[in-house]
Formats: structure tokens, sequence, C-alpha cells
């Protein structure tokens, strides 16, 4: 009897360790057709996100029409004359975010690569803008998106207002030391280099 007992209970945890090890098995391939798919939409979202990109990059050179140029005029009204890289910029941004989803320093650098491009914007302002000119005495957020859209230039609605800002209260020189600090901290945050180690 004991031994008959023994072969029912060794055969019972043998068909129990069968039954655990489809169970496991299964759910690893769960688990993998989960995540396969979730990486195809990933792709298929990325490849859609792409040709809008090449849509509205073509929109800055007027050949998609008369709705690729208001689009056109649009991005020229919230962004100046880099209106022409926000595009490319923008595609690149959500493959490094989609590349590292879930990293804090993926997040840092998203963050210091905007304020890099808002400084470009000011630097774009200061230069071929409206809002430093000695007429300009009054802020007109309308009259800046309307000068942009129309000369495709300047900095746009969002580095024209903070030039505007950093202009009235810091002077010329004071916009330029701030546009110089801030583009040095966004750098050294994206690209995590030093600027001053081969000094």
């Amino acid at each position: 009897m004991a031994q008959t007992n023994g072969r029912k209970t060794s055969s019972s945890s043998k068909t129990r360790k069968k039954t655990t090890s489809k169970t496991t098995g299964k759910r690893k391939v769960s688990a993998y057709d989960a995540k396969r798919e979730s990486e195809l939409f990933h792709e298929i979202g990325l490849i859609i996100f792409f040709v809008v990109m090449v849509i509205l990059f073509l929109c800055n050179f007027g050949i998609i029409g008369p709705v690729g140029n208001a689009i056109s005029g649009c991005m020229f009204g919230l962004f100046g004359l880099t209106a022409y890289v926000v595009p490319v910029l923008l595609f690149v941004g959500v493959c490094f975010w989609y590349a590292n989803v879930g990293n804090p320093n993926a997040v840092r650098k998203l963050v210091a690569g905007i304020v890099l491009f808002v400084m470009i914007g000011v630097v774009c302002e200061l230069i071929f803008g409206s809002v430093t000119l000695p007429t300009y005495t009054k802020y007109d957020i309308k009259g800046l998106y309307e000068f942009c859209r129309d000369h495709k230039n300047g900095g746009g609605v969002i580095s024209g207002s903070l030039t505007y800002v950093l202009h009235k209260y810091l002077g010329t020189i004071g916009t330029i030391l701030m546009v110089i600090l801030l583009s040095a901290v966004s750098f050294i945050l994206m690209t995590e280099k030093s600027l001053l180690s081969g000094v």
C-alpha cells in the first residue's frame, strides 16, 4: 500500500508540474504576443507620424495647396523662421521619446532641447524680428503673429513674446547674455558633455 500511495503521489506531482509548465508557457507566449503587438502599433504610429511630418515640412514651401499654405502660415506665425525645421525636430523628438520611455534622462534631454529651440527662435527674433525695433513700443500678439506669418522670419509668437519680455527688462546685451547662458546649459544637459573640459 505504501508503494501504491508513493506512486500515486509521484504521478500527481508530475501532472501538477506539467500543468504548471503549460500555464507558464502560455503566459510567456501571451506576454510575448502583447509586447510584439505593442511594438507593431508603435511602428505603425511612427510611420503615420513621419508622413504627417513630411507633409508639414512641404507645406512650408507652398507645394501642398491652399490648405498647406494655411498650415504653413500658422507655423510661421507661431515659430517664425524656425518653422522650417519644426516638423523634422518634432519627428526626431517623438522617436527619441519612444526609444526611451520611462527613462528620466530622456525627459530632461527633451526639455533641454525645447529650451535650446526657443533660444534659437529668440536669436532669430533679435536679428530679423520687430519687437526690438524702437518703433515697437507696445506688445501686440496679433501684430507679432501676422508679421512672422507674412515675412516668414523672426521668432514667432512663442520666441518673439519671450524676446519682448527679455529685451524690455534686460536690454539687448542682457538678452544676449541670457540666451548664451540658457543655450549653454541646455547643450550640456542634452549632450552630457562639459563645455569647459577642454579648457
